[in-house]
């Protein structure tokens, strides 16, 4: 108990010299927290999203073995339309259509200004299908009647001033798409940065597709008690051979499009990290100095501990203490200032065009744990060299006025460099005494001849 008081004391009679440290563990803890929490904000975004555009089952194309899941042609891998007659019969299915999705648009206004994000995000086009209801409302207009008109995303119109009425035109491979804005469409669950064009479904074979009997993939809805594996397994029944296709359940398919998300997640996370490692060697260094500037200032108060029947152990033990407290205050104020700082990187990102809500915001009981013991661990580790010399702080070594603790080793080489040196000057006034001696010998002979 008289260890734990002494610690607590010396603790806040040196607040000064612990601040500097304490931010730094503070920085160090913040980088880590406030990356977790901005990497575990975006995966909940992702998985909201794709939860919510998924259909119970999704029947899409098999991806091509060459070229990483490319055709050598470059045209989209699609199914056919018929496809979406046979899995409407099968049992459980409530609906079924074709949904036609392509990434391989331009999107301009009537300046030639493209509407694409800025943020790396994709312009997506497609038909306006049922299964976008899950995910999206008609905030004003209507959806596309015809090839004339197009529907966008209320983010992509609030971004660039768009109204119904103006026009849009979407270059493709298959050639452009001149069309005026019909609707605007909201969504539902954050988006992260996607810009979205809606066309009938006419219209999006033919352009986005290439033809006007194929799809991209269909949507299933689930009969009302019918279970998604169920349902899936009733579609793949009806569909007969099913060589060509992939079934998914909508679990299956939200977690197949996280995984595509994954790797750019993971870079992110990465390359945060790194930032976090970095500013963790430099707390590192500051807390060692400072505990090392603490012992020396400290020698006589330890040396006077250690007279009056304090043991190396509790002179140890009282400094760990002190690290102990330095690490629990720092790594506390750095799991509030990590989620400060991922809040700050999802305002930053969303100027950039990525979009992120704080009403996402998502904060695992994982990242505080990882952030304290991280800190707390770090802190003592670091102060663990500086305790063990004022362990070694002898109680008569700790009276000397220099206040420096004692090392054998140090004395010992300090004095071999002083004899060294201190050596050639104490010798010098018999050399040159000799030299006197053997000048008067030399005028006494040359006298005498």
């Amino acid at each position: 108990m008289t260890v734990w008081k002494t610690s607590r004391r010396n603790f806040f009679a040196h607040k000064g010299r612990m601040a500097l440290s304490a931010v730094a563990v503070l920085l160090s803890v913040a980088f880590v927290c406030g990356t977790l929490v901005f990497t575990d904000t975006m995966n909940t975004t992702f998985d909201k999203l794709f939860a919510a555009t998924a259909a119970d089952v999704t029947v899409s194309p098999k991806d091509p073995e060459e070229n990483n899941g490319i055709p050598e042609n470059g045209k989209p891998v699609t199914v056919p339309a018929s496809a979406v007659g046979q899995a409407a019969k099968a049992t459980g299915a409530k609906a079924a259509e074709g949904a036609v999705s392509s990434m391989s648009v331009t999107v301009v206004d009537s300046h030639d200004k493209n509407l694409g994000p800025t943020s790396g995000a994709p312009t997506i086009a497609g038909n306006w299908t049922r299964n976008d209801l899950r995910s999206m409302e008609i905030s004003s207009g209507h959806a596309p009647r015809g090839p004339t008109e197009v529907m966008v995303d209320a983010d992509t119109a609030e971004k660039h001033h768009l109204k119904l009425g103006d026009e849009l035109r979407t270059i493709t491979a298959s050639g452009d798409i001149r069309a005026a804005i019909s609707g605007i469409a909201a969504f539902k669950v954050t988006n992260p940065g996607a810009a979205v064009v809606y066309f009938d479904t006419v219209t999006a074979q033919t352009k986005l597709l290439g033809a006007p009997d194929v799809f991209s993939m269909v949507s299933v809805t689930a009969d009302t008690g019918v279970s998604d594996e169920q349902l899936k397994k009733n579609v793949a029944t009806a569909l007969g051979d099913t060589s060509a296709y992939k079934l998914q359940t909508q679990e299956q398919a939200a977690a197949a499009n996280k995984d595509s998300m994954g790797s750019f997640l993971d870079v992110m996370k990465y390359a945060m990290l790194g930032f976090a490692g970095i500013a963790l060697l430099v707390g590192i260094f500051l807390i060692v100095n400072t505990f090392s500037m603490l012992v020396a200032q400290r020698t006589r108060e330890i040396g006077l501990m250690r007279a009056i029947g304090s043991s190396r152990k509790q002179v140890n033990r009282s400094v760990l203490i002190e690290a102990l407290f330095l690490g629990v205050v720092g790594s506390l104020l750095g799991v509030g200032a990590g989620v400060g700082l991922a809040v700050g990187l999802m305002k930053l990102m969303g100027a950039m065009g990525m979009e992120l809500s704080t009403g996402d915001l998502t904060i695992a009981w994982t990242t505080p744990v990882v952030g304290l013991v991280l800190g707390i661990v770090v802190t003592v580790v670091a102060a663990y060299f500086p305790a063990r010399r004022a362990g070694k702080v002898s109680p008569m070594a700790a009276l000397r006025e220099s206040g420096t603790p004692a090392d054998g080793r140090a004395g010992r080489v300090r004095a071999a460099i002083g004899l060294v040196l201190v050596l050639p000057g104490a010798l010098q006034p018999a050399v040159r005494q000799h030299e006197r001696r053997a000048v008067r010998l030399r005028d006494d002979v040359h006298v005498a001849q």
